[in-house]
């Protein structure tokens, strides 16, 4: 099977890193911390962080122990759209937007799997490709998030949420923030750094 590249060799880890979290598993540098975590042979209970903390960590630089294999499309797959609730979210429940590919939506699904935290998981129709060429075809636009925001009733359901897009969809934030009169934020383009980006605050783990 040739693996689908999720682009895990976008993760930017280094920001993310504290002195604390260094000491807090016997390293003084930040190196030696980075070396022995992407090691794999540092482990959950070798630590004082909490594990919520070091998992998300581990699984921003080993993305395998988190993201799915998927195999490589040569045509577009789509799945459903529409506005899917992960874990009772509510009406200020942060809302991630994403396309209608299967793959999308299978490593997603992954992602999610390790939290408890509720979110709004709005799928829009993208022709059912993945993110990234979703934006080369311009089939994923702010008029189309537009389009699931209104045929969902997002106003209605969750009127005080921020929108997530993600990564790739950068250039699109600023016309679907003039659209929707919403927050609009920019997430990872990997998944697998998504309980990352939200911290311990907003991913609470499963």
């Amino acid at each position: 099977m040739l693996r689908a590249d999720l682009y895990e060799e976008k993760i930017e880890i280094e920001p993310y890193i504290s002195s604390g979290d260094c000491r807090a598993c016997g390293f003084f540098s930040r190196e030696e911390f980075l070396k022995k975590l992407r090691s794999g042979r540092l482990k959950p209970s070798h630590c004082k962080m909490a594990k919520m903390r070091f998992l998300s960590l581990l699984w921003a630089v080993r993305p395998k122990e988190i993201l799915p294999e998927v195999e490589v499309l040569q045509l577009p797959a789509p799945g459903p759209t529409g506005l899917f609730p992960i874990n009772h979210p509510g009406k200020g429940s942060p809302v991630l937007v994403s396309g209608n590919s299967t793959i999308t939506a299978e490593v997603l699904t992954a992602v999610l799997s390790t939290t408890l935290s509720p979110f709004w998981y709005l799928v829009v129709d993208t022709n059912g490709h993945t993110v990234d060429m979703a934006i080369v075809y311009k089939v994923l636009t702010a008029e189309r998030v537009m389009e699931g925001v209104h045929r969902e009733r997002l106003d209605q359901t969750a009127p005080e949420s921020t929108l997530f897009l993600p990564g790739f969809a950068a250039a699109i934030r600023d016309d679907l923030a003039k659209l929707s009169s919403r927050s609009v934020n920019v997430g990872p383009v990997c998944a697998a750094e998504l309980p990352l980006f939200f911290g311990e605050k907003y991913w609470m783990m499963a």
